[in-house]
């Protein structure tokens, strides 16, 4: 157990996405006394933005590094959902519908790509017909509004405190030690606490005089009204996807944009998405556009998080820096940031996470 706690909470998460829910519930399943801290709604940003596939799109662009946390959560994804639809009657929508990637103009296939993927104990498929196309069986999706949803429920089951619209201004510390944060609504004492902010994080850890390399990365999305069962498979092109949902519905994402915290839509990314979701299913030019939105992105290095202690804080963890892959990768951060605080064996090499600036090549 951690030395010392408070007396109202032994841990503070600052940042209520995913992986801030995610650690949260295992903290607490731990014995530990938890409270979360967002500025603005819980399950709200980038967590919620997305397209839910459990996967790195290209993954051979990816170093080991990330690669080895995706392979951890994806294996323990299936669980995961099902035991939130028991405790919560939440169902997140945990689906195997396997993900489709067709060569494009930008993207091309490698000639290696199928002995790539045997030494991740992947069992791709190649198509040979005109554009080339490579099956992978093992990429699952969630609906992650709902498994964000089933997280904060369970949250509450476990006693959680979910302090909404509250907004980290500083840290504070007695030599090493931290003492707490400084909020919007006041000091919360607490001699452990994790960054969970996602693309706000390095913002919040410039304040401790530790500077990662975290940019915010605007992503858009549309949302179609398709028909349940018209399309069965996830889709990806030159980085767009399209990801069918249970009852119908169809989400074409996404752009890249470096626009800072701006999380406004525009009618370039719109016209962009639209013709690749009609271009590649041309029966999606006769259904409505229901909704357009955008989230922020934590980019990093590589899409290699920072997962670890804050130098010269004790007591002041950090996990962000998912880029694209927060959702996927929040089980395995999840268990990293128990080992930290219940001072137990890591689940896999943490040392590629650690908080290093410059950071070196992976």
């Amino acid at each position: 157990m951690p030395a010392k706690a408070s007396a109202q909470t032994d841990v503070l998460l600052i940042g209520g996405g995913a992986i801030g829910l995610l650690g949260a519930i295992k903290l607490a399943e731990a014995g530990l006394r938890v409270t979360v801290l967002d500025q603005g709604h819980i399950g709200q940003e980038a967590s919620w933005a997305g397209g839910g596939i459990l996967s790195p799109l290209y993954p051979w662009h990816y170093p080991p590094a990330l690669l080895r946390l995706v392979l951890y959560s994806m294996q323990r994804y299936f669980s995961l959902t099902a035991t939130l639809l028991e405790q919560t009657g939440i169902d997140p929508e945990w689906i195997p519908s396997g993900l489709l990637i067709m060569e494009g103009e930008q993207e091309k296939i490698p000639n290696d790509v199928l002995a790539w993927g045997r030494t991740w104990g992947l069992d791709w498929r190649l198509g040979l017909q005109e554009p080339q196309t490579l099956w992978c069986p093992e990429v699952a999706q969630v609906r992650n509004p709902r498994l964000l949803a089933a997280m904060a429920a369970r949250c509450r089951q476990l006693g959680i405190v979910l302090h909404e619209n509250t907004a980290v201004t500083g840290f504070r510390k007695q030599g090493e030690q931290l003492q707490g944060v400084e909020t919007s609504t006041g000091f919360i004492p607490a001699e452990h606490a994790i960054v969970t902010a996602g693309a706000w994080s390095g913002k919040l850890l410039d304040e401790t005089g530790t500077h990662l390399d975290i940019i915010p990365v605007r992503g858009q999305v549309l949302l179609l009204q398709g028909k349940p069962g018209a399309i069965n498979t996830m889709l990806m092109r030159d980085n767009h996807y399209l990801v069918p949902r249970r009852d119908g519905l169809i989400l074409a994402g996404s752009t890249s944009e470096l626009a800072g915290f701006d999380k406004s839509t525009t009618d370039e990314a719109r016209n962009e998405l639209l013709d690749f979701a009609t271009q590649v299913y041309p029966d999606l030019e006769r259904v409505p556009i229901l909704k357009q939105w955008s989230g922020l992105r934590p980019g990093s290095q590589d899409s290699i998080p920072y997962i670890g202690l804050v130098p010269g804080w004790e007591g002041l963890f950090v996990a962000a820096g998912h880029f694209r892959y927060g959702l996927t990768n929040a089980p395995a951060t999840a268990d990293i940031l128990v080992s930290f605080l219940m001072k137990t064996p890591p689940p896999l090499d943490i040392d590629p996470y650690a908080i290093l600036t410059p950071r070196p090549a992976q």
